[in-house]
């Protein structure tokens, strides 16, 4: 396992994505604090969207059982802007319901955007997530702007869904599947062609390392519409601490 952590570590920094992929979990733990790195590679028959990559670097800490903060800074890698700070974001989440085999939260987001033919976005999303001892079922609806300058007034609607088994076959390893959809604005859906659908596998575990808990997410993503990404790699690496 480590072997494999240290090969994808060197591969994703040293190969050469539209925007980054993450679902997020509605459940918040009082007290946690984590340090993250994710991001997706793009293997693409189209010169403008091949190879390119993103990064993500990101802190989070909840400061109640209900809510909880983070800072994310995005670096893009693409075929006329190589390693470009993107943009800043800085995130908060509340959870509204807690029970056993079901969670919800409300999130909101403000994004400075560094690039300057670019304005600001706010971000909003709902988090729903039903489980039970063997399956996990998280809903991400996520609603985004543009404000400021160069702001188009209209809304984007988008959709992430992640099932998974967990501990598949008693290996400690969660596998299932995972998928974004980007539809358009809320007033006009674009047509299904000009969609964005990309659904694939992912696994994912956790193991003690010291005094931390370490996290590791690989996905591959398939695109299902002529504007998705052909064929996208996905990780996310995490390493938690009280």
């Amino acid at each position: 396992m480590i072997k494999l952590i240290i090969f994808f570590l060197f591969w994703s920094l040293y190969n050469d994505a539209k925007s980054h992929h993450k679902i997020y979990s509605p459940r918040v733990e009082e007290g946690r604090r984590s340090l993250e790195w994710r991001g997706h590679f793009n293997q693409d028959n189209r010169n403008d969207y091949n190879k390119n990559h993103h990064h993500v670097f990101e802190t989070e800490y909840s400061w109640t059982n209900y809510w909880q903060s983070e800072l994310e800074f995005h670096i893009s890698d693409k075929s006329e802007t190589p390693l470009d700070w993107e943009k800043t974001e800085f995130q908060n989440q509340l959870q509204i319901f807690d029970y056993k085999n079901f969670s919800g939260a409300l999130y909101f987001s403000y994004n400075f955007v560094s690039q300057q033919d670019k304005p600001d976005e706010i971000e909003y999303k709902y988090l729903n997530e039903f489980n039970n001892e063997k399956y996990s079922l998280i809903t991400n609806f996520i609603f985004e702007k543009g404000v400021g300058t160069g702001g188009s007034g209209s809304t984007s609607f988008d959709l992430s869904n992640q099932l998974m088994i967990k501990d598949y076959l008693e290996t400690g390893i969660n596998l299932g599947i995972i998928g974004f959809s980007e539809f358009g604005n809320l007033s006009s859906f674009n047509t299904m062609d000009q969609q964005e659908h990309l659904y694939g596998l992912q696994f994912e575990t956790e193991f003690e390392l010291n005094f931390f808990e370490y996290e590791l997410s690989l996905a591959y993503l398939n695109g299902l519409t002529q504007a998705s990404t052909n064929h996208m790699f996905l990780w996310n690496m995490e390493l938690e601490f009280q």
